[in-house]
């Protein structure tokens, strides 16, 4: 394709991203409004600067991994395009997550640097204190935390660990705050490292795809690709946008719609902190006068159900991905507001959406048409191309698509394949062009436009004394939204309470789930069955005959 974008050798996505729009002469216009702020583009660059130079000065090191773990703030902007800038490898996960969880990342991701909320500390140090003293330590030492004006200044001690040379490890309060760190003194020759198009840039975890989510490792040059087909040539984003998200931004998806995407136009983003209520939403929209909102499924239907009457009048459209877009929820929601809904599908593996409905051409059901810029084709089990019509499975490629997962050789080897992506994703597309979804190949759950391995699920509710057996698949609710749905076998003994009554039994069996994973993984419903749960004749749990009974 002859239109397809190029990049010089030489390039950092922060240059095209944040420093481009002080070149276009958008100084002074606002990028981010936050509270009671309305921060300017040469603001943005400047802490850009900032973080990167700091980051140089106490020891990053080219292609070093910076973790970011924080809410949807201005300083996510900062950190995450700051590490970029510096030469490291930004890598960004949910910030409300558990300590186990945050330990998995820790280990997985060893970065040198972390940036995290003041409200993440709690479970973060816990996984701190958990995390694996690797050499000196590096990750330990350098947490720089959101939210407090001033923390208490490092401290030294004396690592216990296997390795003959002393260490600086983490010890509680030793880390430092965001606005003061950026402050410190720095050397006036820190340079940030020169990179390349094709140098190491973003890690962006799946969903758990692969059980423990998985970084898929992006270029410099990746992010811009797909932002100059879809979002700029498809979508048509444009410099008078204001947008917003329901969609916390370590979603890579609303990395893209609400940070990305209109910096590259010079837009206005809106960032909030709080959790995303519909309530909130609709009062953000309305006071900044947003153009664009980035949605999922589930959410949307949190905002139809709301006993609000809201104005969005001034939406000219709303992204929804993420997740299966039921047909019906999409029907309502036109007679309620009329907003176009924008629905498409992307992946970490591809950075973001490479098929999509747009304005101006949206067919309710379908995911709309492949955006120009990226093939795709359905095979079967044998790997032969489909008839027209038929389902089969996605490959999909572009110059987005990310060089592997990062420790994970296999599935690097399984799914993606010299520039295309096979996500186990079913497909069929009609003889129109458009494309329509037909769910996955396995046993993996959609929820909240999120990924959630049954296995996971299952292994926490293993853990309550009042299950025998357990299996998770995925259920519809009332809104034609997937959950995860547990289907239990009790423990007879007195000492799990037999009698207990099952209502009151599966209300504990989430909460307990709720406080052991994020809770967006616990179940939404459990069933009990007085049976042994059926098997296979490999003495697995028969999970299809199990979505045939309750899932129907």
């Amino acid at each position: 394709m002859s239109d397809i974008p190029e990049f010089p050798d030489h390039f950092n996505m922060a240059d095209y991203f944040v420093f481009s729009n002080i070149e276009a002469g958008r100084g002074d216009k606002v990028a981010i409004i936050y509270e009671d702020q309305r921060i300017t583009y040469r603001e943005v660059a400047d802490n850009v600067t900032r973080v990167a130079r700091a980051l140089i000065d106490d020891g990053l090191l080219p292609e070093q991994r910076v973790l970011v773990a924080m809410q949807d703030r201005p300083e996510f902007v900062y950190a995450w395009f700051g590490a970029l800038k510096a030469g490291g490898v930004a890598t960004q996960i949910n910030p409300a997550l558990p300590a186990a969880d945050f330990e998995y990342y820790l280990n997985y991701v060893k970065p040198q640097f972390a940036f995290v909320d003041e409200a993440s500390l709690p479970e973060f140090e816990k996984a701190l204190a958990n995390t694996r003293h690797c050499g000196r330590g590096k990750f330990m030492d350098n947490v720089i935390v959101a939210g407090r004006e001033r923390l208490a200044e490092p401290r030294m001690v004396q690592a216990d660990n296997d390795f003959a040379t002393p260490a600086k490890v983490y010890e509680p309060d030793s880390h430092q705050s965001f606005n003061h760190w950026i402050k410190l003194p720095v050397e006036k020759d820190a340079q940030p490292w020169p990179t390349t198009k094709d140098d190491p840039a973003v890690w962006l975890f799946t969903s758990g795809t692969t059980g423990h989510s998985k970084g898929a490792v992006h270029c410099h040059f990746h992010f811009p690709y797909n932002t100059e087909v879809y979002a700029k040539r498809f979508i048509g984003m444009r410099e008078d946008d204001i947008t917003i998200s329901g969609p916390r931004l370590f979603f890579g998806y609303a990395t893209g719609t609400n940070v990305m995407f209109p910096f590259a136009v010079g837009a206005t983003t809106v960032l909030f902190k709080e959790h995303p209520t519909p309530e909130r939403l609709f009062e953000l929209i309305a006071k900044h006068k947003c153009t664009v909102l980035t949605n999922v499924p589930t959410l949307i239907n949190k905002m139809l159900a709301a006993d609000v009457k809201p104005d969005l009048s001034t939406l000219r459209f709303m992204w929804s991905a993420g997740e299966a877009l039921p047909a019906d929820l999409h029907k309502r929601w036109d007679e309620a507001y009329g907003v176009p809904i924008i629905d498409g599908i992307g992946s970490a593996e591809s950075f973001h959406i490479y098929i999509s409905n747009r304005p101006g051409d949206v067919r309710p059901g379908s995911l709309g048409k492949l955006v120009p810029g990226y093939t795709a084709r359905l095979t079967d089990d044998d790997g032969q191309t489909v008839a027209q019509g038929d389902v089969g499975t996605l490959w999909v490629g572009g110059d987005s698509a990310a060089l592997y997962y990062h420790a994970s050789y296999a599935k690097s080897k399984e799914h993606l394949r010299g520039g295309w992506i096979v996500s186990g994703d079913k497909f069929r597309q009609d003889a129109d062009g458009y494309w329509y979804y037909e769910g996955r190949g396995d046993d993996l759950i959609k929820s909240g436009g999120i990924y959630v391995s049954p296995l996971e699920v299952e292994n926490c509710l293993m853990q309550h004394p009042a299950v025998k057996e357990c299996c998770v698949i995925g259920k519809k609710d009332e809104a034609g939204l997937e959950k995860p749905f547990a289907i239990v076998v009790r423990a007879r003994s007195v000492s799990e309470r037999p009698d207990t009554p099952e209502d009151t039994l599966a209300k504990e069996l989430i909460e307990f789930c709720k406080q052991k994973l994020v809770r967006y993984k616990a179940p939404h419903g459990i069933a009990f069955s007085n049976k042994t749960l059926p098997r296979n004749d490999r003495d697995k749990i028969d999970r299809k005959a199990l979505r045939k009974e309750y899932a129907g």
